[in-house]
């Protein structure tokens, strides 16, 4: 992407969380009093659809205020670009050069071609998976509130679970629904879906189509994308279920005594939601260092490329694994028995050096920020905003731990969720950006590793 691009993406992401942000902060939007700062902090938060929270959704934002976090979560989820892609198309316009190139890197197509077509897929994926999970879940609210706010709820959640966002209109967010079966694999499905990334997702049905549907016969293959977005999801989420009920099994403070049905969909629930979604069924504070640990671990992966998730993506790592099997082995990195061009494997280790860079450094600061805090809890945060996660240990009520910060804290928080939304790599090149192209080649020598 041309820096240029890059630099009016970052800026856009900017200007229309400060929008957010004002109107968050007008009398129709809040209860009491509200600081600008927790009202950027909240826009941002969810138009990054990250979930982290500095005030209540539930009781600080009226139905209104609650209306605008939704809609900033949508936007952000669907995508700035895909949303202006979508309108040039409704209303019969053409994209110039640097809009197309924008959208193509926004949503890591492949292609020029086929672009406005493929936004109106995405358009409608995104309205029937939603439509579909908020009917669900409107229908078992509507059994527990009423009707017209068991809808709000089902609506508000479905949107929030596909998008990764987190955000919940109960206080407690879904730790009251612990037992409950329906609403708990309702909310994975979306997450995952999510997560999987509009790319996957497109190809999945036409393979789906092709597969079931198609009266050709066809000798379409899954893309290696899509074998390394499927595999990868699933070993994570089932490798942080596994190590979940491994360490946190006799913890009192989380599972000891729950049923082993709700121990084994609380590990579900809660791995799944490492993959970028903020949702909780039961109080993250208890649990044990080294699952604290761990965690951090899964979120800074975080979902697929082109999607509702962040983090450095499944396909990052994929790459890495393979590139580094392939230096023990002295073989050709490969995945799925398809090579992986140098290119991809350079820009992989680069987004993994600065992604490291970026979260330990803020660690650091933190720690120094906030000394009465500890270190785990804060890395635990910090790794959920980067990842948009926004999985938190808490403040010890029902806001995240970012509440406790101080304003400088928590304007590290939210430039971490930025860079985490916008990507690493752009965040990086829209601040330093590229250096000038040297005629001079110097000469290599050897260092000893």
């Amino acid at each position: 992407m041309h820096l240029k691009s890059i630099k009016f993406l970052l800026f856009s992401y900017i200007g229309i969380a400060l929008m957010g942000a004002l109107l968050l902060t007008m009398p129709f939007a809040h209860h009491g009093k509200i600081k600008f700062l927790d009202a950027f902090f909240t826009s941002i938060s969810a138009f990054t659809c990250t979930g982290l929270i500095v005030k209540d959704t539930a009781l600080d934002f009226t139905p209104l205020g609650q209306g605008i976090i939704l809609a900033l979560i949508q936007l952000g989820g669907f995508g700035y670009m895909s949303m202006l892609g979508l309108l040039y198309v409704f209303f019969h316009k053409n994209l110039n050069n640097a809009e197309r190139n924008m959208l193509k890197e926004a949503l890591n197509y492949y292609s020029y071609e086929g672009l406005t077509g493929f936004i109106k897929k995405i358009f409608i994926y995104v309205v029937i998976i939603e439509g579909i999970g908020a009917v669900i879940l409107s229908i078992d609210f509507s059994m527990r509130f009423g009707l017209a706010e068991g809808i709000w709820h089902g609506v508000f959640h479905s949107i929030s679970a596909f998008n990764n966002a987190g955000f919940s209109t109960f206080s407690t967010n879904l730790t009251g629904f612990r037992k409950d079966f329906l609403i708990n694999i309702v909310v994975c499905l979306l997450i995952i879906i999510g997560g999987l990334g509009y790319v996957s997702i497109a190809q999945l049905h036409f393979f789906t189509y092709q597969k079931f549907y198609s009266q050709k016969s066809s000798k379409n293959r899954l893309s290696l994308h899509l074998k390394i977005v499927l595999s990868g999801t699933l070993i994570l989420i089932l490798s942080g279920m596994i190590m979940l009920l491994i360490l946190e099994w006799k913890n009192p403070h989380t599972f000891q005594n729950f049923t082993l049905y709700e121990k084994i969909l609380g590990a579900f629930f809660t791995s799944v939601n490492y993959r970028t979604a903020g949702f909780a069924t039961y109080d993250l504070s208890g649990l044990y260092d080294s699952s604290m640990f761990f965690s951090t671990l899964l979120m800074i992966v975080g979902g697929a490329p082109g999607g509702t998730a962040a983090g450095i993506k499944i396909t990052t790592v994929a790459v890495l694994l393979a590139f580094c099997r392939s230096i023990l082995t002295n073989s050709q990195p490969r995945l799925f028995h398809r090579a992986i061009s140098e290119d991809v494997i350079r820009k992989a280790i680069v987004i993994f050096l600065i992604a490291c860079i970026y979260v330990l450094g803020t660690n650091l600061i933190l720690a120094i920020a906030e000394p009465e805090v500890r270190y785990l809890p804060i890395m635990f945060e910090v790794s959920s905003a980067f990842a948009t996660t926004g999985v938190s240990t808490g403040n010890g009520g029902v806001l995240s731990l970012s509440a406790n910060f101080n304003d400088f804290g928590k304007s590290m928080m939210m430039i971490v969720m930025i860079s985490g939304k916008i990507g690493i790599l752009a965040f990086s090149l829209a601040l330093f950006g590229r250096s000038k192209p040297s005629r001079v080649e110097l000469v290599e020598e050897r260092i000893m590793l």
